[in-house]
C-alpha cells in the first residue's frame, strides 16, 4: 500500500489508501498535521471516508495527497487545525 509524505507550509501530509473489503476498492485516506511552533504543539486532523473509491491503491493515495496539497495551499474550512 502506498504512503505518501510531504510537508507543505505549516502542515504535514499523510495519504495513504485502505482495501475495503466489499467491492474490493481501494479508499483515500488523509491526515493533515500542523506542524509545531514556539507557540503551539503538533496538532492532527483525520479525514475518513473519503469518495470516490478507486480501483488501485496508488490512484487513491494520489487523490488523497492531492486532497492535502490543495487543503494546505488555500486554507480549506474543512482544516480545522
Amino acid at each position: 500500500m502506498p504512503v505518501y509524505r510531504e510537508t507543505r507550509g505549516d502542515y504535514l501530509i499523510e495519504a495513504s489508501a485502505a482495501h475495503l473489503e466489499v467491492g474490493g476498492k481501494w479508499q483515500p485516506r488523509l491526515t493533515m498535521t500542523r506542524q509545531s511552533s514556539a507557540a503551539m504543539l503538533p496538532k492532527s486532523q483525520s479525514f475518513p471516508g473519503l469518495t470516490p473509491l478507486f480501483e488501485t491503491a496508488k490512484g487513491a493515495a494520489r487523490y488523497a495527497a492531492d486532497l492535502g496539497r490543495t487543503m494546505a495551499d488555500h486554507g480549506s474550512p474543512r482544516l480545522k487545525i
